[in-house]
């Protein structure tokens, strides 16, 4: 287990990593932003940080906001391991559990639930460095732990509660929308981010290509770059 520097919002946070424990992206880094900006006044709410990894998102929200009740899950028993860690070494109290998507929280409802599970192209993730050692069955659109997580995510909310998801182009987006409009009355794009192709995936133009024509990702394609987005989704009961 080594110690390795985390900058999230320009803030420098050292944190506890082992092999195959995902290292937090510029999404991470969105999704955390959006999220409090969206809730700046909340104290005594049960938030669910599903996907944890290093238990990032929980640190920093709790960081800035105070008095809130943490649950952290993952696939990852190295994620688990690093996640009881690095929240004791920020003294955050929290229930760490280990287990796929909701398996571990059969009996809990949350108010919020923030999910950073993976949601690119499972054909990308794997040529990406992003996702190394880390497991991401997604499907070839890039949708399937994102729905489930929306399907399952309807019984684990309080009556008002909120669940908050990245939304990445290089996963079939309007697939995604379709099944969030079955199941959630409100749903929100709180925030957006354009962002370019990191290089080990530019060359794989062909791929691209083929996957944007079967419309399981989308991106535009200016001045010899790549341009993808990201979109923060806040869906409500």
């Amino acid at each position: 287990m080594n110690l390795k520097k985390i900058k999230i919002n320009n803030n420098i946070y050292r944190l506890y990593f082992k092999k195959g424990v995902f290292e937090p992206t510029a999404t991470t880094n969105f999704l955390i932003s959006s999220f409090i900006k969206r809730n700046k006044k909340i104290s005594n709410k049960k938030i669910l940080d599903l996907g944890c990894g290093s238990g990032i998102v929980s640190i920093i929200i709790n960081d800035k906001l105070e008095n809130n009740i943490f649950y952290a899950s993952d696939l990852s028993k190295n994620s688990i391991v690093c996640c009881d860690k690095n929240f004791k070494k920020f003294k955050i109290k929290g229930i760490i559990k280990n287990g796929s998507l909701f398996k571990p929280w059969t009996d809990k409802k949350f108010d919020y639930i923030i999910n950073d599970i993976s949601g690119i192209s499972s054909v990308l993730s794997k040529k990406s460095n992003w996702f190394k050692n880390v497991p991401a069955d997604t499907g070839e659109d890039g949708t399937k732990l994102t729905i489930q997580v929306i399907k399952d995510s309807k019984k684990r909310l309080t009556k008002n509660g909120k669940l908050y998801l990245p939304l990445i182009s290089l996963c079939n987006n309007d697939k995604v929308i379709k099944i969030a409009k079955l199941f959630f009355k409100n749903i929100k794009i709180t925030s957006e981010n354009r962002w370019f192709l990191p290089k080990e995936l530019e060359k794989n133009k062909k791929l691209l290509e083929k996957l944007k024509k079967e419309n399981k990702i989308n991106f535009e394609y200016k001045f010899g770059k790549f341009i993808c987005s990201t979109r923060i989704l806040e869906l409500k009961n």
